[in-house]
């Protein structure tokens, strides 16, 4: 009911409370709550509904959760569209920042490992949500943010050589593709010949007459056939290419949260064996 509460604030204080208790697990229920407060008329509302989104979608990708391709879509619109209130765009900018965070390699969290609050990340979200009174209160966040990686280490503290299996592909926990500039795409114009008559008439007179007449072009070889099959072929080769349904991963490297889960410790001809994975 707090979501389709007539004030304002009261959604807005709902949208950052579902973001901070679901952040980082891209739970479809909470992200199918928040989705409708993008279109809400206020403002304000619409730049809790885009930083509590940032919070669920933290380090998510297509494969784990399929929402955070259109909220990153979302998040570009906003930012660029020039009607959009500064309010929201600020909205945008913070969310943006919060899903690329660290370059991609932390999430946020409000507890640590032992499943305790962690107090630096507590006061540290509280504090960025302040914004609204001093912008600079959003540098606060980092705060909250862990670091996402897997680094091991032997009795002497020391960093081996070894490899840890992933049980899913490589690109499930990969990371999310580059944007990508739109090109704009410059049709060169082909000039066109124009010929010109000259007919005599009676009395002396002359008239110069042009007609245009389109160049001529070559017809396509046999050979633009044949490049182009080679090309086709090809496409179809990579796409028949399956990508395996498990991947190595060389210590230290990035491991999410979910991926914790579908790792494991291959201990035949290695003379380490984990402790605790």
């Amino acid at each position: 009911m707090l979501f389709e509460h007539f004030n304002g604030h009261i959604r807005y204080g709902a949208a950052i409370a579902l973001g901070i208790a679901c952040a980082g697990s891209g739970y479809k229920e909470s992200v199918s709550r928040l989705e409708p407060l993008l279109q809400a008329k206020e403002n304000f509302v619409r730049q809790g509904a885009l930083i509590a989104l940032s919070f669920v979608l933290i380090q998510h990708t297509e494969s784990t959760c399929s929402n955070v391709v259109e909220f990153r879509k979302t998040i570009t619109k906003t930012i660029t569209e020039k009607s959009e209130d500064t309010i929201t765009k600020f909205g945008a900018i913070i969310a943006q920042g919060i899903l690329d965070a660290g370059g991609r390699n932390v999430t946020l969290s409000l507890h640590n490992r032992d499943g305790q609050p962690d107090m630096p990340s507590v006061l540290g979200t509280f504090v960025f949500l302040q914004h609204w009174y001093w912008h600079s209160l959003t540098h606060f966040i980092s705060l909250a943010f862990q670091p996402t990686c897997l680094i091991g280490l032997n009795k002497g503290l020391k960093m081996p050589k070894i490899v840890f299996r992933c049980n899913t592909k490589a690109s499930y926990f990969a990371y999310p593709p580059p944007l990508e500039d739109k090109k704009k795409v410059e049709v060169e114009k082909v000039e066109v010949a124009v010929l010109s008559t000259t007919n005599k008439k009676k009395g002396g007179e002359k008239k110069k007459e042009q007609e245009p007449e389109k160049m001529e072009v070559d017809e396509p070889t046999d050979e633009t056939h044949s490049d182009d099959k080679e090309k086709s072929d090809e496409r179809v080769n990579k796409e028949a290419v399956q990508e395996p349904s498990f991947h190595n991963i060389s210590n230290p490297a990035r491991v999410v949260r979910l991926q914790l889960r579908k790792l494991s410790m291959p201990t035949e001809g290695s003379q380490y064996t984990p402790i605790n994975l």
